[in-house]
């Protein structure tokens, strides 16, 4: 087992390394690092982002009510996707300021017990999905078709869930000793591999029978499972300076209270989103069938916009947290000024690309008049969020990688519940469908000032 306080260089296919003195951490020009630590996440999140936007085109061509069934399970999705990559980026930072503090034992005994906490969380997405999928749909259609399609996509996912698990939690301890390459990949094969396999099992080539709407979902979970094998044959192969430490287990209460408290923020920015779309959705299924479609739509294509900033974020937490249990004040501080300006120069592209190409965006996915017509408006309406928000994202993994957990769940609870609902519910009324879009906007920006309080006040 390599010592905690040397680092990873020139990373092999496998994970095997060469060793410095110091850790890169410490020493490395930062603004070069977090360029380096965030390119493999932004490239292997555009890649999810656009398996993301290459399955609803393909769901579409199935029919309306396909769509709109994926719109409709996307929060249930979205839950399992929150809880795993919740946990594991508390999971990470964790990991991150116990190599900064040099405690490599513990850092060991959490990889360990976060592989074994992420096998229960499954167990209770099976549970929970069997229980509660169809009365949750139920409340955003009366369409039996479109409800049956729709449980017939998720109970696939929720029931072989445990891949995407175990890669996650694999993901994060790779990315908290620096190694942001070997995710990178994981997430490649996955995604490539789903995009493969989608047409094939959805329209039936080849030979095989057309499976329709659970082709995409079972072409989904080989696509987690190919990330999963992937990455039990790197750790396997490789040599890390976390390890996973089987023999002689014993699972520590206090621990799982350290790791959870780690995950709250994170498990809420995700979590939360699935709480908001479906409230969003309530309030659009009031006013329009239509725009529930679009909100879908948008949520899937902005991730093309968020995906790379969160790219930004993953880049820069195990580096904040780190210096943050080294006690390097400075380079923490100048950590989270980069990671705000890269993170603005996405938000700013990804405001221009969706006011100059709106309609082209939409029309991806439906040549519906109306549907063009509102999917435009909304795309050009909600695009002004995206420099706001991106300070939000920032400063949430601030919060976190300081152990500042209450300054992030607040910021989280603000933007996603306590001010965009009741503000959208409110313009609803006064403006209609365009007063929810413009709810998004106004949230933001007000969650940017309480985001400088917040920093301001912590410090």
């Amino acid at each position: 087992m390599f010592p905690v306080n040397q680092t990873i260089k020139n990373v092999s296919f496998f994970g095997r390394k060469q060793m410095e003195k110091t850790n890169k951490f410490e020493t490395n020009h930062l603004l070069s690092l977090i360029i380096k630590m965030s390119i493999p996440s932004i490239f292997s999140m555009l890649i999810q982002s656009m398996y993301n936007i290459v399955d609803s085109i393909f769901v579409a061509k199935i029919g309306t009510e396909a769509l709109t069934a994926v719109s409709i399970a996307f929060p249930i999705q979205n839950l399992i996707l929150a809880l795993t990559v919740g946990f594991g980026t508390g999971l990470n930072a964790f990991l991150s300021r116990k190599l900064g503090s040099k405690d490599n034992e513990e850092a060991n005994q959490a990889a360990t017990q976060g592989i074994f906490t992420s096998l229960l969380h499954y167990l209770l997405v099976v549970v929970l999905g069997l229980v509660f999928a169809k009365p949750f749909m139920a409340l955003f259609s009366d369409d039996a078709l479109t409800l049956s399609l729709g449980y017939e996509y998720i109970s696939v996912i929720f029931l072989f869930s445990f891949g995407v698990f175990i890669h996650i939690t694999i993901e994060k301890v790779y990315q908290a000793s620096g190694n942001m390459i070997a995710p990178m990949i994981f997430q490649l094969v996955g995604s490539l591999v789903n995009i493969i396999l989608d047409p094939i099992l959805i329209f039936g080539w080849f030979g095989l029978p057309s499976m329709g709407i659970r082709g995409a979902a079972i072409a989904t979970v080989i696509g987690q499972l190919s990330s999963m094998c992937l990455a039990i044959l790197f750790f396997k192969k490789g040599h890390m300076p976390i390890n996973f430490v089987f023999k002689n287990f014993k699972w520590s209460k206090s621990l799982t209270r350290e790791l959870y408290y780690n995950s709250i923020p994170s498990f809420l920015l995700l979590s939360i989103g699935s709480i908001m779309v479906s409230g969003i959705n309530l309030i659009l299924a009031t006013i329009s069938q239509v725009g529930v479609l679009i909100f879908g739509i948008y949520y899937k294509v902005q991730s093309f916009v968020f995906m790379p900033i969160n790219g930004i974020v993953q880049g820069t937490l195990p580096i904040m947290s780190y210096n943050y249990g080294a006690k390097n004040t400075s380079r923490l501080q100048e950590s989270l000024k980069l990671s705000v300006i890269l993170a603005e120069i996405f938000s700013v592209i990804g405001t221009i690309i969706f006011l100059l190409f709106s309609k082209e965006i939409i029309s991806l996915f439906s040549t519906d008049q109306t549907v063009l017509t509102i999917g435009e408006q909304a795309l050009k309406i909600i695009a002004l969020n995206f420099c706001f928000a991106s300070i939000g994202y920032v400063f949430t993994s601030y919060f976190q990688a300081t152990g500042k957990q209450f300054s992030s769940v607040c910021l989280i609870l603000i933007r996603q519940l306590i001010l965009l609902l009741p503000m959208a519910f409110i313009l609803s009324h006064f403006f209609g469908i365009a007063g929810i879009w413009w709810a998004f906007v106004l949230t933001e920006a007000v969650c940017v000032g309480f985001s400088f309080w917040l920093y301001r006040r912590k410090r």
